[in-house]
């Protein structure tokens, strides 16, 4: 009987040994892959995260640093001015205080003829080429009955300044109570007048004139000169549509600033500049209804006499800047208005703006009463007068109104335009909510399969496992029964593949899931302020209507003190 031989398989033992442990490393491997991966993937959320918060404070501290430095130039540019304006005008103020004192003097009688007339020569001798110093030697001249002197004193000072002489000359003689000497003054002043180029004091007269400070002579005078100037230029459309379209920008310049009652939509609105812009118009109405109501309330007490009036107004034309000052105070009030706003200086510009016609030095009579109305005491006038021009400019303030309001709700964005997580939706006034957690929830279904799509079948890692295994069932039955370890090590790499891809579903479910937590609570967040900006625009709009009924409430008749039917006469 021949004799079986038993081949050695030792070989193929270890070799099958060999393969089983680089089975483990491999699968050891995949789980170390998968779990870098895994962290890379969590690692580059976090950075985008950060990078995106790094990037709003960069841009946060880029702002605030050029509104620093904004500030700081501001600040400098503010002193070095002033400086230099007291340099350069300094003495003309100090003319303007003895012009005051003089005038009170008249009153007093406490300052001697020969203080008076020494002290008007010097700053005459001072001051060439200012207006201001021969009209005090005239008026010193006038006060010891010096008759030459006095009259040369006005030959001189009409020469240097024609229009503000007789301006000066006019209100001193009224508030001295010479009414001939007064009206003379007053018909040589409208010589000059040319109401498309009227310079700033005129408003001033204005205001004399219709508060009675001057006799009844000049009233009638008064009328018919500015119903002619009114007529003449209110029959050019041009003209008017000027001064709507001022007052249309000072009402989008008075807005105020924003706050931050709205942070998720702030964040998450993709359209909330515009939202943010229309609510600030919005905002506007109250903001403009208080600036009205003030000039209402300042100008309501008119109970001051004839003679106290008169004071303010000749203090407010000899302590005006004079023309050649203008410039400069028109740098001065920009750097002013940079260091008011903390260094913000692209809204000191846009107020700047509505206040650059007030440093014109020769301006039409629509103008005057703009820049009155604005800002009287830039204008060189007081606020009587600014109820005045108020009054006489309301209807073309009206019509502007009307247009600012109309645009402010045409810019109403209609929707509120979201982007949460990816989730793009929109809401008129967040009475949807439901309809858009519905849309939400579809939508995080659909990234949810999305991302598991992302996730293929381990076929290459079964199929090997699975042609392992076969093998390992061939050889058990053909060649050997060790064979059958590779059927074992071919179900266990099936079942490591499987199971890891399970565990990688499993985790991209909890992720999404955990997204979508947050986003709900991000959106609910968004929509119920949503809710409240609606309630809030509602409420800011309809105080457009208590504003136009209080400009449309204001009369001239408000104003004149002494007598209605001068006003009324004018308008």
């Amino acid at each position: 009987m021949a004799e079986i031989s038993y081949a050695d398989l030792s070989g193929i033992e270890s070799s099958l040994g060999v393969i089983h442990s680089s089975m483990k490393t491999i699968n050891s491997n995949i789980h170390v892959v998968s779990e870098g991966v895994d962290i890379l993937n969590q690692r580059q959320g976090i950075l985008e995260t950060d990078l995106q918060k790094l990037a709003a404070d960069f841009a946060a501290f880029v702002e605030a640093d050029i509104k620093h430095k904004a500030l700081a130039l501001a600040e400098t540019r503010f002193g070095s001015l002033r400086q230099e304006l007291q340099i350069r005008f300094g003495f003309y103020a100090e003319i303007r205080r003895m012009a005051t004192g003089i005038l009170q003097s008249v009153d007093t009688g406490i300052v001697g003829d020969a203080t008076l007339k020494t002290a008007t020569e010097e700053v005459a001798i001072k001051a060439p080429g200012y207006w201001l110093a021969p009209a005090l030697v005239a008026i010193a001249s006038w006060i010891r009955d010096d008759r030459d002197t006095c009259a040369n004193a006005i030959r001189e000072c009409l020469k240097r300044d024609d229009y503000k002489s007789t301006l000066f000359f006019m209100l001193v003689m009224r508030r001295l109570s010479r009414k001939e000497a007064s009206l003379g003054w007053l018909e040589r002043y409208f010589m000059h007048q040319n109401p498309y180029k009227l310079d700033r004091e005129f408003i001033v007269v204005l205001e004399a004139i219709t508060t009675g400070a001057f006799p009844p002579a000049s009233r009638q005078l008064m009328m018919g000169q500015c119903k002619k100037w009114l007529d003449q230029l209110t029959g050019s459309e041009d003209f008017v549509q000027e001064q709507r379209s001022q007052w249309v920008a000072f009402f989008v310049a008075s807005g105020p600033q924003p706050n931050d009652r709205y942070p998720q939509l702030k964040k998450f609105a993709t359209n909330w500049a515009l939202l943010e812009a229309s609510l600030r118009a919005a905002r506007t109405h109250a903001v403009l209804h208080a600036y009205f109501q003030g000039i209402l309330t300042s100008s309501a007490d008119l109970s001051k006499d004839v003679k106290v009036q008169l004071d303010e107004i000749l203090s407010l034309l000899v302590t005006n800047f004079d023309d050649e000052e203008l410039p400069w105070h028109e740098k001065v009030r920009l750097n002013e208005l940079i260091i008011q706003l903390n260094g913000d200086e692209k809204s000191a510009q846009a107020m700047m703006a509505t206040e650059k016609h007030v440093f014109q030095q020769n301006v039409d009579f629509l103008q005057l009463l703009t820049n009155a109305a604005f800002n009287p005491e830039l204008a060189g006038a007081t606020k009587t007068t600014q109820a005045l021009a108020v009054s006489i400019s309301q209807p073309w303030i009206v019509e502007a109104y009307d247009s600012f309001t109309a645009q402010c709700r045409s810019n109403i964005p209609q929707t509120v335009e979201l982007d949460v997580d990816g989730f793009k939706s929109s809401t008129n006034d967040g009475i949807d909510e439901k309809n858009l957690l519905s849309k939400q929830d579809v939508f995080y279904s659909q990234l949810l399969s999305a991302e598991l799509a992302k996730l293929s079948f381990p076929f290459p890692m079964v199929a090997i496992g699975g042609m392992i295994g076969l093998a390992g069932l061939w050889a058990a039955f053909e060649v050997h029964p060790i064979f059958a370890v590779l059927l074992v090590i071919g179900g266990i790499m099936v079942g490591v593949a499987i199971n890891n891809n399970q565990m990688a579903k499993a985790k991209v479910t909890d992720q999404v899931s955990q997204r979508k937590k947050v986003a709900r609570g991000v959106l609910r967040a968004c929509i119920a302020e949503t809710v409240d900006y609606r309630r809030e625009h509602g409420v800011e709009d309809m105080k457009a209507e208590a504003v136009r009924q209080l400009l449309t409430s204001i009369t001239a008749e408000n104003f004149s003190s002494h007598s209605k039917d001068v006003a009324r006469n004018i308008i």
